[in-house]
């Protein structure tokens, strides 16, 4: 792979052989010896309930706790 000059941006060519669909979005993390891992972005769960008119709920997945004390509020 190689890393090239595009306008303003740095872009780096993804082969073939890798199967990634165009106008996808990914997050890019850089990570020990400047090795770079892409994942598919996840949609944002709280702006799709605002444009389905919806509200999340956690239902009754989590029991009602107190506090420890050791929360940061």
């Amino acid at each position: 792979m190689r890393i090239r000059k595009q306008g303003n941006a740095t872009v780096l060519i993804v082969p073939a052989k890798f199967n990634m669909q165009s106008d996808v979005e990914y997050v890019a993390y850089k990570g020990h010896d400047d090795a770079i891992t892409f994942v598919k972005k996840a949609p944002n769960i709280f702006k799709q309930a605002v444009v389905d008119h919806q509200e999340i709920d956690i239902g009754s997945e989590f029991s009602v706790d107190s506090q420890s004390g050791n929360e940061q509020i």
